[in-house]
């Protein structure tokens, strides 16, 4: 088995000796790592403070979200192309136009089925 894994190049290394082992984190207390980061540290953090306090928001964390998500759109703003007063009123009519048109073809259309059925009915 051996003998294939070098063939193929995929010997796996033997651990560093300069690393100590036996120290790792999951091995200290024999517990895995995901119990040892549960473990409550003496000192809360500041986004602990801020989870406790306003399930997660606080009021300076939300006028900073705020103040930053204006900013980013005022950006965002600077880089659309505004159309001409020009485009502006050609885009216009045509929507206009074509709202006119299509309110005409389904007008005929109800028209004519509500005569159709009248007839079937009456």
């Amino acid at each position: 088995m051996k003998r294939q894994e070098k063939k193929k190049g995929l010997e796996r290394s033997a651990p560093d000796p300069s690393v100590d082992q036996a120290t790792s984190p999951s091995e200290e207390d024999g517990r895995p790592m995901k119990e040892m980061k549960k473990k409550a540290s003496p000192v809360p953090s500041k986004k602990e403070v801020e989870k406790k306090t306003d399930n997660g928001m606080s009021l300076s964390r939300m006028v900073r979200s705020s103040l930053q998500f204006l900013r980013e759109s005022r950006t965002e703003l600077k880089k659309v192309k505004w159309p001409t007063r020009k485009e502006l009123l050609a885009s216009t009519a045509v929507v206009i136009g074509l709202v006119l048109v299509i309110s005409f073809f389904l007008g005929l259309i109800d028209f004519g089925l509500i005569k159709i059925i009248k007839n079937i009915v009456g």
